[in-house]
């Protein structure tokens, strides 16, 4: 009997544990893309089409979109398409096919899903009556003097050449409508490691510095939600601090990584994500 209290005790001990896990991290699953919202009327983005899709309607593009990552797309209001310059595999398809798709096309809407949003002054847009141009950013952004990348499938970056700590950098950030980089992602690190200089750290939104020592990004979530890590060699060094991203090369391969810094006493250069 005792034995049988004992492992109960266990098993609702462990089954709470891992319930309180899961809700912080099945949240991070759960988190809403950042909507799109409609940038311009009578125009269309010349940025990188990703992949395009005939749909039905507003809703059906918005997802297409987020289903390809896209951080903007355009939306073609009821136009007459090509369909062999919309799908150029059909060339070689009988005309039956090909005219039952030009007659579907007809009645439908084309979405293309953006690598990249419109960032300065619109300079790509292009006037088209029978386009609508949405994009998860505003016409506007505020870099804090700072450059504006973009990083597909991830988002627009800023990056600052003030030299803060930590503690400055969480709020130089955030008067941009931002927050330090979310970096614990293959995709967002190796996108940024191309607009990051050698030997030279920038702040991102990974530390350590409070009762639950654990590392967490800037949203407040834990590293342990996350399978991707970049410490580099002998990190983590220390069990509490802030970290900084850093460019190592060798043999041709840029390869950017984690280091620790002291929250207050040391001073970096800034990388915020734009939200």
């Amino acid at each position: 009997m005792n034995y049988f209290i004992t492992f109960s005790v266990l098993l609702i001990t462990n089954f709470l544990l891992d319930s309180s896990h899961c809700d912080r991290c099945c949240a991070i699953n759960l988190r809403k893309l950042p909507s799109y919202k409609l940038n311009r009327i009578g125009a269309r983005s010349d940025e990188t089409i990703i992949s395009r899709k005939i749909v039905h309607n507003l809703y059906e593009c918005k997802k297409f979109a987020a289903s390809r990552k896209a951080l903007a797309f355009n939306f073609g209001l009821n136009i007459n398409l090509n369909v062999k310059s919309v799908f150029p595999f059909l060339i070689n398809k009988g005309s039956t096919i090909r005219n039952h798709l030009r007659n579907e096309a007809s009645k439908r809407n084309l979405c293309q899903a953006l690598q990249c949003p419109e960032i300065y002054n619109s300079s790509s847009l292009i006037r088209d009556k029978n386009y609508r141009y949405y994009s998860m950013y505003p016409n506007y952004i505020n870099s804090g003097g700072g450059t504006i990348v973009c990083v597909p499938e991830a988002g627009l970056f800023i990056l600052s050449d003030n030299n803060l700590n930590y503690t400055q950098a969480q709020m130089f950030c955030q008067k941009l409508n931002g927050s330090l980089a979310h970096v614990i992602s293959e995709e967002r690190m190796n996108g940024l490691a191309k607009y990051l200089s050698h030997k030279i750290p920038r702040y991102v939104g990974l530390s350590n510095n409070d009762d639950e020592k654990i590392w967490k990004n800037s949203f407040g979530e834990p590293l342990l939600c996350f399978e991707y890590r970049a410490w580099g060699t002998r990190e983590p060094s220390n069990s509490r601090g802030c970290v900084a991203i850093l460019i190592s090369s060798s043999n041709s391969h840029v390869t950017p990584f984690w280091r620790i810094f002291n929250l207050e006493l040391q001073e970096s250069l800034v990388l915020c994500l734009e939200n």
